[in-house]
């Protein structure tokens, strides 16, 4: 079983893909340090949401979901990371997942 946290971005004018794709290396490294199995950072580019980011990122368990989740509210770093996303795009949605073993 994984646990998936989909979040989907909308550029504002100043959001370049550039700036976007730099600020998810920085959220990556945070996710992997907190116990992430997977970060994926992409570009939507046909349907209904086309031209927004998503962002994408795979935990083992719900208790390193959990555990991953209280270290970042707790970590000032990322916190000022999320800020400065913010200043360059908005969050469009979220998304948690329970991947099924197949």
């Amino acid at each position: 079983m994984a646990i998936m946290q989909l979040t989907r971005f909308r550029s504002k004018a100043n959001g370049t893909p550039d700036e976007m794709a730099k600020n998810a290396k920085h959220a990556k490294a945070h996710w992997e340090k907190v116990g992430a199995e997977y970060v994926g950072f992409s570009r939507i580019q046909a349907g209904l949401n086309t031209g927004d980011w998503l962002f994408v990122v795979r935990f083992p368990s719900w208790t390193v979901y959990g555990s991953a989740q209280d270290a970042t509210v707790k970590d000032s770093q990322f916190q000022k990371l999320l800020a400065h996303v913010l200043t360059t795009a908005d969050i469009v949605g979220r998304t948690v997942l329970t991947g099924v073993d197949l």
